[in-house]
Formats: C-alpha cells, structure tokens, sequence
C-alpha cells in the first residue's frame, strides 16, 4: 500500500463518524432481536477498517443528499445538520435521530450499492422499516419518507411509509423489555 493510500485510508477512518458505542439504545437498530440491542448497548458495535470506510462514504452521500433536498424543498426540509432531530423514549434510554424531518414528517436517507437493490415499497429491507416506523411512533407520526440513492448511477427514489400498529407495537413491546433488561443489570 503506498504511502498516500496509507494517510488518505487513515484520515478518512478518523474523520468517518463511526460510533464504537452510545450511551442509548438506538431506534436506527430496533429491527435487531432483543439481545442483539443489549448486547450493542453493553458492548458497543463491531469495528473494522472497512466498516469506518463504508460509515464514511455513507455520510458522505446522506450529507450531499441532504443539501439537494434543502435545495429542493426549501423551508419544507429541516435537515441535521440545521437542527438536532432527536426522538426520545423510555426517559431517554432510547433515541433515535432521523436525517431530515419534511413538512414535520421523519425522513432518512440511504444509500445502495446498485440500482438493483433500490427498493420497491413492498420489499423495504426490514432494519430500515423497522427504524422509520420507531421514529414515527414515537414522534406519534402517520408517516414518513425514505430517500434511497444508487451508488452505482445516481438514481434516486423515495418512498412513503404509512403507520403499521402491528409493527409498532412489537417494537414498543422489544423496547420495554430491553429497557427493563439494561436497567436491572444496571
């Protein structure tokens, strides 16, 4: 690995935002089984040169999404960067921090590597349906909006995701549990 590859990889890990713990139990995770939650929230997350890579690149994109939007959509767009977007629940024990809010309404924003895998409302992969429907019962929310963009040809789609009850009272019921777990090893 030659030398310039060698301080570009080193700035771009220091400066890639990665999380190694939180000092909460994240709603951006609450699609995972209960003991994965207890487990990040005890242990911290998984950390590696690639994952910082990935995290980095990831912001990137969100944070140049974020600006097109604002662009767009003017004063309908309150981005993260203009406010800090937090949800709280449990007394705080849970937080969760959506993107962007539009017109009031949780937004976030991800990234695929290729087109193929932008999805359709019917297939949205369940860690992010799962964390879009936290935000929005515990922002007491009807819907929200997820803003997809392709890696691999700048393709953007959005998608409108409306309340399930179901899904929200399974993820109310797992948090109460986690919570009471992290509380009595406390």
């Amino acid at each position: 690995m030659s030398y310039v590859t060698q301080l570009l990889r080193k700035y771009t890990m220091e400066n890639s935002n990665f999380d190694t713990e939180r000092n909460y139990i994240s709603l951006s995770h609450v699609g995972l089984e209960e003991g994965q939650l207890i487990k990040m929230y005890r242990e911290g997350f998984t950390d590696s040169e690639i994952i910082r890579l990935k995290c980095y690149k990831g912001y990137q994109m969100e944070k140049d999404l974020l600006v097109r939007l604002k662009q767009v959509f003017g004063g309908k767009i309150t981005t993260r960067f203009e406010k800090d977007i937090e949800i709280t629940a449990f007394g705080g024990i849970v937080k969760g921090h959506p993107d962007f809010l539009m017109n009031g309404f949780p937004g976030d924003i991800k990234s695929v590597l290729m087109d193929d895998w932008l999805p359709l409302k019917s297939d949205i992969p369940r860690k992010v349906y799962f964390q879009i429907q936290g935000y929005m019962l515990y922002m007491e929310k009807e819907s929200g909006i997820l803003v997809y963009e392709s890696r691999e040809s700048g393709i953007i789609t959005d998608i409108e995701v409306k309340r399930n009850e179901r899904v929200q009272k399974v993820i109310h019921e797992k948090l109460e549990n986690v919570v009471r777990a992290v509380k009595m090893a406390a």
